[in-house]
């Protein structure tokens, strides 16, 4: 029996990524944003999702849909990737941290990454203030 990983694959600048489903927690619509003065650039806004606001990172152009997650115990949404599929996908036994989907390796997409994008441009602390 093959290994399988449940989640989120999105479709970024031609690229696949797999977002786990320990963190995906919602695709949306791309929401109304409210947008904050001073916020650095890839911090679109925020928007409210089930009652909460959240923050949302630009990982790209597209506009349709946006994948709400948690990182660090808090929700966090991503706009700017098209959303390919969700499901459970076979583990890529040759590529670390990787699925399969139609032939195609998606590898993990980096939450930590993108968070520290916002973070190191100094927003992170005045987000929670």
């Amino acid at each position: 029996m093959e290994a399988k990983r449940g989640g989120v694959l999105l479709r970024l600048d031609g690229t696949l990524y797999f977002v786990p489903a320990s963190v995906a927690l919602a695709v949306t619509p791309a929401p109304h944003l409210a947008r904050v003065p001073g916020a650095p650039e890839t911090l679109l806004g925020a928007a409210l999702h089930e009652g909460d606001v959240v923050p949302v990172i630009a990982i790209g152009t597209a506009r349709e849909s946006m994948l709400v997650c948690s990182y660090l115990g808090e929700k966090v949404g991503l706009l700017g990737a098209r959303i390919e599929a969700t499901g459970l996908y076979e583990v890529d036994p040759s590529v670390a941290d990787a699925v399969r989907h139609r032939g195609e390796t998606a590898r993990t997409l980096d939450l930590a990454a993108l968070y520290a994008r916002v973070q190191g441009e100094g927003w992170a602390a005045r987000w929670r203030a």
